[in-house]
């Protein structure tokens, strides 16, 4: 039985839960009554509480009660609160505000410093919209490896050090000037997991993003937004040589300058480009090394216009490509593949597909299809439309070294008098070791032709 560990087993097992569950667990017996105290984290929601002081008096009872302890790994305070404002238990007009979400700064300012005093290796904080705070001491926290801020206004300052810090999602925030955010990221050596999103209910300060980091793995930058609402992100530099993976997403017609971006690295793109077809070359230029692309719906909008007026850069490198296309788009699809002459792994998604939509494929048929596509799959279920049967007949009697060919089917389709399943199976196949898999979109039942 579990009361039978020793406590720091249990003391680790209920770190891994929120303080909320932790607390319930002091009523099991005698013994557990105040093992939940000695865990090092302290994770809060603000509807586990019925008003301000109830919260307030917690934390500052906690940190006072395990002030001995040698740290605190945790702090997460999430003030984004889903409750409706009539169950609160008002006594005051802190209690009408504690509800909305909103703290006085002076308070998190007060547990974060001393938290970092009691050398806290993980710190998140969310608001539902933006507070300032001026917790100095994070910037120059040395036990710090996990960051998590969203909706913070973060203040100047002329020094940052954060030398064990390996993730930093900074979400929504203020910074109060444009050298601030490059500063953080610059101050981090072993920064492997960075996040920055602007959305668009946030007034924005800055035009520029720049990240640079030796250590970087993983990169997730979101630039959305309404700009007659904030001050947009015209430019967006990035110069990550260790990146294994890269996610751009972004409305606002950002130029992208991305540099020493290693052909390992996954990248998923989601981003709107303006008219000027010299915006789109540069880009698809820099990330023309990489070797896995996830394309969305809007930027495949984006190439398809490109690609009226001149080819695509080439990708010699790329070997897996996720599309999703309109299926207006797909007659474009040959030109599009043939800037991929080595693409072995192909995935397809087709978004608001017409029924009535005519699918005429140009003479071309791209270099990969005849020496190295081997894997295809469409993930969108096949319904029957004349356009979904031409494109798989497309890759079938095209595709010289296919091995699979996977697709997805509704299960009501396989009793229909046209019987779509048995048009897949008459289909001439080019590559004569091609398998077709075919998996009913109900069930995870698979069925080979």
């Amino acid at each position: 039985m579990i009361s039978f560990l020793p406590d720091h087993l249990l003391c680790q097992i209920l770190s891994d839960v929120p303080t909320k569950t932790a607390v319930v667990t002091s009523v099991l017996s005698t013994r557990w009554r105040t093992i939940w105290l000695s865990t090092p984290v302290l994770d809060l929601h603000t509807d586990d509480f019925p008003n301000f002081t109830a919260f307030s008096s917690f934390i500052s009872w906690f940190l006072e009660f395990s002030k001995g302890s040698s740290c605190l790994h945790k702090l997460k305070l999430d003030l984004v609160s889903k409750r409706p404002i009539q169950d609160i238990s008002s006594e005051s007009s802190w209690d009408l505000a504690f509800v909305r979400g909103y703290l006085d700064p002076y308070f998190i300012t007060q547990w974060i410093d001393n938290a970092v005093k009691r050398k806290v290796e993980h710190l998140d904080i969310l608001y539902p919209w933006i507070v300032k705070m001026k917790p100095l001491s994070i910037y120059t926290c040395e036990t710090l490896v996990s960051l998590k801020l969203h909706n913070v206004s973060l203040a100047d300052s002329e020094y940052v050090s954060l030398p064990r810090l390996k993730t930093m999602h900074l979400v929504d925030n203020l910074y109060a000037n444009n050298a601030l955010l490059e500063m953080l990221i610059s101050s981090c050596p072993v920064l492997e997991d960075l996040t920055v999103v602007r959305n668009k209910d946030t007034v924005y300060d800055f035009e520029v993003v720049r990240v640079r980091s030796q250590s970087l793995k993983s990169l997730v930058v979101v630039l959305n937004g309404r700009e007659w609402w904030y001050k947009a992100c015209r430019v967006a530099v990035i110069d990550a040589p260790g990146l294994n993976y890269l996610s751009l997403k972004d409305n606002q017609f950002t130029t992208y300058v991305i540099s020493n971006l290693s052909s390992s690295a996954k990248v998923d793109i989601d981003v709107s480009f303006d008219v000027e077809r010299s915006v789109v070359r540069s880009f698809f230029t820099m990330l023309s090394s990489v070797r896995a692309l996830t394309i969305s719906l809007t930027t495949l909008e984006g190439i398809c216009l490109y690609l009226k007026h001149e080819p695509l850069p080439q990708f010699p490198y790329l070997i897996r490509l996720h599309a999703v296309l309109y299926n207006s788009d797909l007659g474009n699809l040959p030109n599009i593949l043939e800037s991929c002459p080595n693409l072995k792994s192909l995935v397809l998604e087709l978004s608001k597909f017409r029924k009535e939509g005519l699918l005429i494929f140009s003479s071309l048929v791209p270099e990969c299809l005849r020496s190295s596509l081997e894997y295809v799959e469409i993930k969108t279920p096949i319904r029957g439309a004349v356009a979904e049967i031409e494109l798989v007949k497309y890759f079938l009697e095209n595709s010289a070294v296919l091995k699979k060919l996977k697709m997805c089917l509704p299960r009501r389709i396989m009793n229909d008098e046209s019987n779509i399943f048995m048009q897949l199976l008459r289909l001439r196949r080019c590559s004569p070791s091609c398998e077709v898999v075919v998996q009913l979109e109900e069930e995870e039942t698979s069925l080979e032709l």
